[in-house]
């Protein structure tokens, strides 16, 4: 009798377990697939935008204030259809920012399936390495966090070779405004970049002669454009 109670009371016990691996795996599937951005993000602004703010603080020597849809104009141009190991980038948002950090939502197709992932950095710039940089700090797929390690592991076979990953740190040329933005067109290069709860603050210098022939050539398209 008591051998069968012991029986039964184990059989209970696995039961249980079993029943509470099962609700613990739903609940983790449950978080990576719940998207807490994916009808809050507002479409992103044309980055044309950006020229006018980066002429003025360049030729008036006063940081360029660049809004988060601006800064999400930008990185998503140059990183929706990167593909690889098995991913691809469907779009970059940056959704919030405050003092030092900005949380960026990307979400990714892998096979088939759309994951949202969302991703805290620091950013700043790097004069003596004549580089922008951006270190994450937390990463979420959906709700769940997860470990940065594996996501850097993933943006190395995603990101161009112009975007550099040491440790959880990935950078690029302080000349990425100029050659995403202006074409190369007036050598300008970033010498401060901030984040503030009003967007990010930008610090540039370039060359001035080159920056007003841009600027010329620029109005006469936006007139051109509007006839």
């Amino acid at each position: 009798m008591n051998e069968t109670r012991k029986s039964r009371k184990g059989v209970a016990i696995g039961i249980t377990l079993i029943l509470l691996f099962l609700v613990a795996v739903g609940v983790t599937i449950g978080m990576a697939v719940s998207d807490p951005y994916e009808d809050t993000v507002q479409a992103t602004a044309q980055p044309e935008t950006v020229v006018p703010k980066l002429a003025k603080s360049l030729l008036t020597g006063e940081p360029a204030l660049l809004t988060k849809e601006e800064v999400s104009g930008l990185l998503s141009s140059q990183v929706a259809g990167l593909h690889g190991g098995g991913f691809q980038v469907l779009d970059l948002q940056c959704v919030s920012v405050e003092d030092g950090a900005a949380e960026f939502y990307i979400p990714v197709s892998y096979s088939g399936l759309r994951l949202g992932v969302s991703a805290r950095f620091t950013v700043g710039c790097d004069t003596e390495a004549e580089t922008i940089w951006a270190e994450l700090q937390t990463v979420h797929l959906g709700r769940l966090p997860i470990k940065a390690e594996w996501v850097l592991e993933i943006a190395k076979n995603l990101l161009p070779s112009e975007v550099k990953v040491e440790g959880k740190r990935l950078s690029v040329s302080d000349s990425f405004f100029d050659e995403t933005v202006l074409g190369g067109a007036v050598g300008l290069k970033v010498q401060d970049l901030r984040a503030i709860p009003e967007g990010f603050q930008v610090q540039v210098q370039g060359n001035l002669e080159r920056i007003q022939s841009y600027l010329g050539q620029y109005l006469e398209q936006f007139l051109a454009a509007g006839d």
